[in-house]
């Protein structure tokens, strides 16, 4: 990978008046979890973190974040119609998409940022361990946030509707169907992300919709969804038309 062309792509994206939008997000979530560890005690809070670390953050900042950055990786060469141009470059094509991701991925995570913060800090102020709380809340945070990126990478390249067919993944799949029926778990990429969070959570406290596999399982899976949705993105640049 382009360690240059990384750096581009990562300022491209970061200093997109659409980042700093939806970067507000993560702020207004950082706003309501302080407010809520300012005004009760640490026996309430105790019940809620995984509204906060599950549903609010794995479950709402990480996928809208990652599907707006994930899809604007290539936004300029998609909006132009110059996408298939990039095939004319003296690069192979995987060090193009590898760098795209790795920025979209990076970036997602800095932009999340206050909002990771603000998660930690809820689970130990319920005197949960500082080293497990930080350390749940940034592997659910690096992993659930790569493969997002990495499958929305990979729908700006399938389809010129990549932001619309996020949207009704998320909405209608991840909300909705998994919601409802355990058997489509599998295939949901939060489902995955919320076990992994529960490293943070007290083992008592209810988790919604989760992967029945472990922490362990459930990162593997994110990993490989990771490496599986990057190597498409690769081979359909490689394929699309001049």
């Amino acid at each position: 990978m382009s360690t240059t062309l990384y750096g581009f792509s990562l300022r491209g994206i970061l200093f997109r008046g659409r980042t700093a939008g939806f970067a507000v997000l993560p702020l207004v979530v950082a706003v309501v979890v302080f407010v809520v560890i300012a005004i009760t005690s640490v026996q309430n809070r105790y019940g809620v973190q995984n509204t906060f670390t599950g549903n609010l953050l794995t479950g709402l900042v990480v996928p809208i974040v990652a599907l707006v950055l994930a899809i604007g990786a290539f936004g300029d060469e998609r909006d132009a119609r110059t996408l298939p141009l990039l095939r004319a470059i003296a690069r192979p094509r995987w060090h193009t998409v590898v760098a795209r991701f790795a920025a979209a991925w990076t970036a997602t995570v800095v932009v999340s940022a206050p909002a990771v913060i603000a998660c930690a800090v809820l689970g130990i102020s319920v005197n949960q361990p500082a080293g497990r709380v930080v350390g749940g809340v940034l592997l659910a945070t690096v992993l659930t946030s790569g493969a997002y990126c990495a499958f929305f990478l990979l729908l700006s390249l399938l389809t010129r509707r990549g932001l619309l067919a996020g949207l009704a993944y998320l909405v209608l799949w991840e909300t909705f169907l998994a919601g409802l029926a355990p058997a489509l778990r599998g295939l949901s990429i939060g489902s995955y992300g919320r076990r992994v969070a529960a490293l943070a959570i007290p083992g008592d406290v209810p988790l919604g919709t989760v992967s029945s596999l472990g922490a362990t399982g459930a990162s593997l899976v994110l990993a490989g969804i990771t490496v599986v949705a990057v190597v498409l993105s690769a081979v359909r640049l490689q394929r699309m038309d001049v």
